[in-house]
């Protein structure tokens, strides 16, 4: 987009070891850039953000990735790009775009160990990770550009029944240039449509509490000419009842894979009013939004609640020209502010992708992105597994990503665990114990359900665990092998702790009535094994403990014992010394 003559992205390498950004914190009273060279920079663009948007977010992440790259150690490299992606996932939840190019970042980094210790494996792991950035950052544009293409028909259908009447466009939030890299994905068609010679009007919704559309939509449709009005959030449903709304077309920060959508607060309550209506609702977004490891937007995709502060308080330049923070309620008024709401697909008209424009439904969705829905299955419930499990079967994985998934240190950990006893089967064949390992935010990869029998793991017996939701007592998963039975468990113990790195679930008769007998931490005797009642009781157990690393009883699981640690050292190291205490 070209502001003052000039095009710029919204996000761009200015030189090695500097990524530049527009900070949009500044807008819309000065235009003025921001220069990120850690990874810590990075975080805090995000978590303030001086850069918003799905598509921005995840080109930030990349670069902040890039740049923890240059400054990680020579011998703790990977231990320090773990660390730094689990920085950043942890600073939106709510966007899916963020952790998709964080682990998109994170495979084009494993790099195999013979070629990284070889003459220049520093600058080649540099030179992967700025060339990965830059690859999300220029597809981001591109698939914007083409998000833009395939909305255009939609909007010149609408302008073809209005006999030379503008098309009038509702939108929430800001999901134009300033939210991607270039173009936007609900302003890409707009600005096509306008380039194309096309009447419009577009309706601006402020966008409380941050004001995002009277700040930065109305700011860049300005600079692009484009005619349009800034309206109160409550006026959208006034203009549709009185027919002054054609179509609307927001974004999105996270959609699953039936088509429920996350975005901006407020959202929800514009498609109700557009269905009631019979406006037109449209949610443009690029295929890096589509999070297909989620079926149900309510139960499963994250709502982040920022500071309450941003409600309270409100930013704005005075008549004196001054830009000055003032409260708008009084000073003793507490105050809530969820950042997102899920919008059901049934109110969905279509979406917009780079690919297409199709319906709001799991089947529409997969039609058009078969590659990436490939594998999906319903929910099933079998075996000793008590939880509702959501897999998606993918092949065995291959060198880079189970070395990027912290594989090789798990599987080693195991292996000794299995030569003790504490991981293995019984008698009886009924395989016991598990391991795992953080993969990012409270992504983990943990051994498969029923391979207790195997001294040695491969890669085959591994599961990649993508969410886990105690509430709704789900799993969501891939992977060539289904999840253990206790993913709940571990998906509680790196929910409760963001610096938990790995934990360690094993049995020992000696272990557990010592620890029992001493008096250890222990979840109720009648919270059982595999259920999210024990998922519930860890979570809340690990919290009142308080540290990354300890250990505790499953005191309704005969034999269970827990153990968690900031790295996979540590937890090994805590679960040895238990064993060389009570005997094993």
């Amino acid at each position: 987009m070209k502001v003052n003559g000039k095009h710029y992205r919204t996000i761009w390498l200015e030189k090695p070891g500097v990524v530049r950004i527009i900070n949009q914190a500044a807008l819309p009273f000065r235009f003025e850039f921001m220069d990120l060279r850690t990874v810590e920079d990075a975080r805090r663009a995000i978590k303030d953000m001086y850069v918003r948007g799905a598509g921005l977010i995840g080109a930030a992440a990349a670069f902040g990735m890039y740049l923890a790259v240059r400054d990680a150690g020579e011998r703790s490299f990977d231990a320090d790009i773990q660390a730094a992606a689990r920085l950043l996932k942890d600073t939106r939840p709510t966007a899916g775009n963020l952790a998709w190019a964080v682990d998109r970042m994170l495979a084009a980094l494993a790099i195999p160990a013979t070629l990284a210790a070889a003459e220049g494996g520093a600058a080649r792991k540099e030179a992967a990770a700025l060339a990965e950035a830059q690859a999300v950052a220029d597809e981001d544009a591109e698939f914007c550009r083409n998000i833009g293409l395939h909305g255009l028909p939609l909007i010149k259908a609408i302008a073809g029944k209005k006999a030379g009447e503008p098309v009038r466009i509702l939108t929430h939030c800001n999901a134009g240039w300033l939210a991607f890299v270039d173009y936007g994905s609900a302003l890409s068609p707009v600005y096509a449509a306008f380039d194309a010679g096309v009447p419009l009007h577009v309706w601006v919704d402020e966008t409380r509490p941050r004001n995002q559309g009277a700040g930065l939509t109305a700011w860049e449709l300005g600079r692009h000419g484009v005619s349009h009005d800034l309206i109160p959030d409550n006026a959208g449903g006034h203009l549709m009842r009185q027919g002054l709304v054609d179509m609307v077309i927001t974004g999105a920060d996270r959609v699953t894979r039936r088509g429920d959508a996350a975005n901006k607060i407020g959202t929800y309550l514009k498609a109700l009013a557009a269905h009631e209506n019979g406006v037109p609702f449209y949610v443009a977004l690029p295929s890096s939004t589509f999070d297909f490891t989620m079926l149900d937007g309510d139960a499963e995709i994250p709502i982040e609640e920022r500071d309450a502060g941003e409600v309270r308080w409100v930013t704005g330049m005075t008549a004196q020209g001054r830009v000055e923070t003032v409260r708008i309620c009084p000073e003793e008024t507490p105050a809530r502010n969820w950042g997102f709401d899920v919008t059901p697909a049934r109110y969905i008209t279509a979406f917009i992708t780079e690919r297409g424009v199709c319906g709001a439904s799991e089947a529409a969705i997969a039609a058009l992105y078969p590659d990436r829905a490939a594998g999906a299955i319903p929910p099933y419930t079998e075996g000793y597994v008590k939880y509702s499990a959501l897999h998606t079967a993918v092949p065995v994985w291959d060198a880079p990503r189970w070395e990027a998934l912290g594989g090789p240190e798990l599987t080693a950990a195991r292996t000794r665990l299995h030569g003790l006893g504490l991981v293995g089967i019984t008698p009886q064949g009924v395989g016991f114990g598990n391991v795992s390992v953080r993969a990012g935010g409270e992504r983990f990869l943990i051994s498969g359900t029923a391979t207790g029998a195997e001294p040695v793991l491969g890669p085959e017996g591994y599961c990649l665990v993508c969410s886990t939701n105690i509430e709704a007592n789900r799993v969501v998963s891939e992977g060539p092998v289904k999840a253990s039975s206790e993913s709940m468990t571990h998906g509680a113990v790196y929910r409760a702790r963001a610096g938990a790195h790995c934990v360690i679930h094993v049995h020992s008769r000696a272990l557990f009535d010592g620890m029992l007998r001493d008096a250890y931490p222990r979840t109720p005797p009648d919270a059982e094994y595999g259920t999210p009642e024990m998922a519930a009781a860890t979570d809340g157990l690990v919290r009142s403990l308080g540290r990354d690393e300890g250990s505790f009883v499953l005191a309704g699981h005969d034999e269970g014992i827990v153990v968690y640690g900031p790295s996979t050292a540590s937890a090994l190291g805590l679960l040895l010394e238990l064993h060389h205490i009570y005997g094993g």
